[in-house]
């Protein structure tokens, strides 16, 4: 079979995306990284490398979490024998096949078959590359005086009174995002795998940041994904996104952390550490539930926003017309 990357000794970012891709094609193939190396004619030690770099994780650890999160898809709509699965994923005998079913689910397949939900997968990766700089359009945050970025985290326990989502139906008070309408496709599709992760985990979180304007619709380039969680969940924010170190504490009342998930920057924010601060209420104030595809998504009101970020600025002023338009000022 000749190489997608014949003829050419680069290997970029944009070829790491294809490598993703013919695995992705031949899931069920015998693959390593010296089958996908020698496929594509570069070395193994390259391809290995790069992906690490980029991924955060081996071949061989990506390959065997797309294949168990298969796996458990497939119990839940079939019967198939278990002998029968653990030689379609890779494993020379059940009881291998039940043991990494087990460390990665946290439960043998058997229990799926119960009735056992599925509550941890892992989606396909994709490769984006971000060019930064040129003409600056303003942001959620602003500098302090050594040029660092400051959060601004006022104004998160003030209450504005009965604000819902967009009536788009009488019954219904959610917005409502089809990804293939919208112009950021890729970015889409990237903040619609990390919502449904962690939906799927049952982590509680909402959409912030100046991203909650790009997820209500009115999109432009995004540089980064902001996302509120609860001021105790710091641990199993931090093992979701396999994040190492502690998040970075600025005030008594909030801390963050930086991660790349799929190619793009994400900011884990804390809020909260207060009596009655960390429940479901509190994270959830001033709050739309929009719909992304079939996903339906916690995102931090445009009223919250237009009523505390600065005046004046590119974003501000767009909210402003929107919800003009939309008669919810």
């Amino acid at each position: 079979m000749a190489s997608d990357f014949e003829n050419t000794n680069v290997f970029s970012l944009s070829m790491l995306h294809r490598v993703i891709d013919h695995i992705e094609e031949n899931l069920f193939d015998e693959l390593t990284p010296t089958s996908i190396a020698s496929h594509f004619f570069i070395s193994e030690s390259t391809l290995s490398s790069l992906f690490k770099v980029v991924c955060e994780m081996t071949i061989m650890e990506y390959i065997r979490n797309r294949r168990l999160t298969m796996a458990a898809e497939e119990l839940t709509t079939s019967n198939t024998p278990i002998i029968e699965m653990a030689y379609k994923y890779g494993y020379e005998t059940p009881e291998a096949f039940t043991k990494a079913f087990s460390r990665f689910h946290g439960f043998p397949p058997s229990f799926i078959r119960r009735g056992f939900p599925v509550s941890k997968s892992f989606a396909p990766m994709e490769i984006a590359v971000t060019i930064q700089g040129g003409w600056n359009t303003g942001n959620l945050t602003k500098s302090n005086d050594t040029g660092q970025e400051q959060t601004q985290n006022t104004a998160y326990n003030t209450p504005i009174n009965n604000i819902g989502g967009n009536h788009m139906e009488p019954t219904n008070t959610t917005y409502q995002i089809d990804i293939g309408t919208m112009q950021y496709k890729h970015e889409w599709s990237i903040l619609h795998s990390l919502a449904g992760s962690l939906v799927q985990n049952q982590i509680p979180f909402k959409v912030d940041g100046k991203t909650m304007i790009f997820a209500h619709g009115l999109e432009f380039p995004l540089d980064k994904i902001c996302l509120t969680f609860k001021w105790k969940d710091e641990e199993i924010v931090k093992s979701f996104f396999r994040y190492p170190d502690a998040a970075k504490q600025t005030t008594d009342e909030f801390k963050y952390f930086d991660i790349n998930y799929q190619g793009i920057k994400v900011r884990c924010m804390f809020y909260g550490n207060c009596p009655g601060d960390d429940t479901d209420e509190f994270l959830y104030k001033n709050t739309d539930m929009v719909q992304i595809d079939h996903l339906v998504v916690p995102v931090q009101s445009l009223e919250f926003y237009y009523n505390n970020a600065e005046k004046d600025t590119e974003y501000y002023k767009m909210v402003e017309k929107w919800l003009g338009k939309h008669e919810r000022l």
